[in-house]
């Protein structure tokens, strides 16, 4: 009896060790499928356009206070454009006229220059196309109009005025100017007037806001001909477009004065296409790569030309090239020539309608070494 119960308990421990030994490890799973991976991060603020260190605000048309109009000051909220209001009137049937005249009690000082300034602010207009091509938009330093006063017209503008509100850039240097030289550190008064086209129309709802000065961003270069490629060029002999030591696009435009012979010229004339500017006489310039391999043996004569008539010594601007010798190196010299430093000849050029080029030159005498010549890359640029 003890011998069987002594078995029984081996054998339940025994079967105690088997089971134990069965027993499944548990082990941490490496099966991820069923886990969401972590929310990617946040993008990072898309960087802010820096702010122009040079932009003033001379008033934000939040209040009345220094303005009048036709009738009362009205002052709006919704739909503003700078700060908590901007100024409102409108036109209606029957009448024809609108102004805003903006006089404080202080003058301001914009930390501008005459020729480096910009006068900028928002015009809302509902139908743009009620404008009659009259009127101005002014600005003064003597806190009366027409004296130190810088206008620019409306008829100008009208073309580029959408329905609604428009960023109006008015450049100091484009301004017409009025009663003596605006002083831009003391500026008293700002006007906008203008008309509708007649009395009978729909109303037209028009306002002001956001009057700001800031330095003028440069203006971008309007190319005139890159030279490469013979077409609508003239010179003495056939036109020869090289491309080895071009300055600008594929090619430029070579030839040689050869000794026996003393006289060059570049001519390039495109009627049917006139290039435009964008500039005026007081803030562009004709910049091109003119080269010489020895100045020195060029007479101080000759011109480089723009006209608008397609034909020389009409409508006409010009440099003499005596002026510009002092100043050549062997090699390419890159020219800049500031229409406001040219001589006017037959009538005032049209620089919207630019229709043909001349450079003419010659050598101090027929003996010399050649000559080897010539022009590239023409841009009308701003003035600098």
């Amino acid at each position: 009896m003890r011998i069987t119960k002594l078995m029984m308990v081996l054998s339940v421990f025994s079967l105690s060790l088997m089971v134990a030994g069965c027993q499944k490890e548990k082990f941490t799973s490496r099966d991820t499928s069923s886990l969401k991976p972590p929310p990617p991060p946040d993008d990072p603020d898309e960087p802010e356009e820096p702010v122009d260190p040079t932009l003033v605000l001379w008033t934000g048309a939040d209040a009345a206070d220094g303005w009048s109009t036709v009738g009362e000051v009205k002052i709006e909220t919704a739909g503003k454009k700078e700060g908590t209001g901007f100024i409102q009137n409108t036109i209606a049937n029957g009448s024809d006229f609108m102004q805003f005249i903006y006089k404080p009690a202080a003058a301001f000082d914009t930390k501008l220059t005459p020729t480096n300034g910009q006068f900028t602010f928002w015009w809302y207009l509902s139908d743009p196309s009620l404008l009659k091509a009259d009127g101005q938009i002014e600005v003064n330093s003597s806190g009366d109009f027409d004296k130190e006063e810088y206008g620019w017209s409306i008829a100008a503008l009208k073309p580029t005025l959408k329905p609604g509100w428009n960023e109006i850039k008015l450049n100091f240097s484009r301004a017409d100017k009025a009663g003596g030289d605006f002083n831009p550190n003391a500026v008293k008064q700002f006007r906008v007037f203008f008309w509708t086209e007649s009395t009978d129309h729909a109303e037209l709802v028009s306002a002001v806001d956001g009057l700001m000065f800031r330095q003028a961003p440069p203006a971008p270069a309007v190319v005139f001909n890159s030279v490469d490629a013979a077409d609508g060029w003239e010179t003495v002999g056939s036109p020869n477009i090289v491309t080895d030591g071009k300055k600008e696009g594929t090619g430029f435009l070579q030839n040689t004065i050869k000794n026996g012979s003393d006289f060059m010229q570049f001519i390039y004339k495109n009627v049917d296409h006139p290039v435009n500017s964008t500039f005026t006489i007081q803030d562009g310039m004709l910049t091109f790569w003119w080269y010489v391999d020895d100045p020195s043996i060029i007479k101080a004569d000759g011109q480089i030309e723009l006209n608008s008539n397609g034909n020389f010594d009409k409508n006409e601007i010009h440099w003499n090239v005596a002026d510009i010798i002092p100043k050549l190196k062997p090699g390419w010299n890159e020219l800049k020539l500031k229409f406001s430093d040219a001589v006017v000849e037959g009538g005032d050029i049209d620089l919207a309608s630019i229709k043909q080029f001349r450079i003419f030159f010659w050598t101090q005498s027929a003996d010399h070494a050649d000559l080897v010549t010539g022009v590239d890359g023409f841009k009308f640029i701003e003035a600098q």
